[in-house]
């Protein structure tokens, strides 16, 4: 057995075999036109000696330069459990900061047809799919996928949260303190018994450490800690994502006879949802109950009275996203970050 067949041979290998750099390796392997025809049949021999063995996706095109596109294509994979819809405020305003900064780049971007549903899936979409460039909305259960898609050198950035284990790139916000600063206010503000509102995935299917919402319920655990209340798990509610999550968890509570005299909502829907509810059932916003969601999407200023929320910088997220798989595709390596969130108080809490 040859040492090819024993070890598998990377980007690097083969630029410090011919004495190139990494990026011209990975622009030449692309069929990138900027490379002579000389260095990439160099590239290709060369990793064809040394068994080099890159993800194999089908080099279908939309470009008449040949090669895959140089387009970028955004990724909305179907969550277990959570439903399909592609219409969610925030993913469609998080969609809007991507195409700014792709635009300013002079660049398009796909949003595609397919929503892989899991692994195999996803792989037969990656393989199939004419594009160099990927961003993905979430990670969820497709963790294990991404690794091995990022040991393969494949262009691409995640919007979601960040794990010890990961060897992807993803860019996120800090959900656990945007959780705790949101919890903490109201606790703060004299309210004593805050009900959390936010769908999860099925812990048996999903990896619920790599869920935003999973962190945004660990920073409101904290507030409750730091605050010296106790968690009371009656007033945590998790149901599958859907349009009416806020009603039906605020009628749940009230049919249930559990009080509660606030509500921090994983996102705005969330929560202006609940706050319909309260309205039918003649309870005052904020004081009866005071609402926190989550997003800050347009809608949030202009509902009655005025949702407070955790701020997420949408346009700055697109715009790193953007520039982390242009550096890849360009075969340079992108690093995971945090973008800091901002608690914005309006009428739906008081002060």
């Amino acid at each position: 057995m040859d040492e090819a067949e024993t070890r598998k041979f990377t980007l690097k290998d083969i630029a410090t075999e011919l004495g190139l750099s990494t990026a011209t390796v990975s622009r030449a392997i692309a069929g990138n036109t900027a490379i002579s025809e000389e260095t990439r049949a160099l590239v290709v021999q060369a990793a064809a000696r040394m068994g080099y063995q890159p993800l194999q996706r089908a080099r279908k095109t939309v470009s008449s330069r040949g090669g895959l596109s140089e387009q970028v294509c955004v990724v909305l994979p179907l969550a277990l459990g959570l439903g399909g819809q592609l219409g969610n405020p925030f993913e469609l305003t998080l969609l809007g900061g991507i195409g700014a900064a792709l635009r300013e780049r002079r660049r398009d971007f796909s949003i595609c047809w397919q929503t892989p549903h899991d692994d195999n899936s996803l792989i037969e979409f990656v393989k199939e799919a004419p594009y160099r460039g990927f961003i993905f909305f979430g990670q969820s259960q497709f963790h294990d996928t991404l690794n091995r898609f990022a040991a393969a050198h494949l262009p691409m950035a995640v919007w979601g949260v960040e794990t010890e284990d990961q060897k992807y790139c993803s860019v996120g916000t800090d959900n656990y303190d945007g959780g705790f600063r949101a919890t903490r206010h109201m606790i703060r503000s004299g309210r004593k018994r805050v009900a959390f509102f936010g769908s999860m995935p099925p812990i048996a299917e999903a990896r619920t450490a790599l869920s935003q919402i999973a962190q945004r319920l660990e920073g409101y655990k904290a507030a409750l800690a730091s605050e010296g209340l106790s968690y009371d798990p009656e007033i945590v509610q998790t149901p599958l994502s859907s349009r009416y999550e806020g009603a039906d968890s605020v009628e749940n509570l009230i049919e249930r006879g559990i009080a509660f005299d606030a509500i921090v909502a994983a996102s705005d829907i969330v929560a202006l949802g609940a706050i319909q509810a309260l309205q039918r059932y003649r309870l005052r916003v904020p004081e009866d109950v005071a609402v926190i969601g989550y997003d800050d999407i347009d809608v949030a200023s202009f509902s009655s009275p005025q949702l407070s929320t955790v701020r997420q910088d949408v346009i700055k997220a697109g715009n790193m996203l953007v520039s982390k798989v242009l550096r890849m595709m360009d075969g340079h390596r992108a690093t995971s970050e945090r973008l800091p969130t901002e608690l914005i108080i309006r009428g739906s809490c008081g002060a």
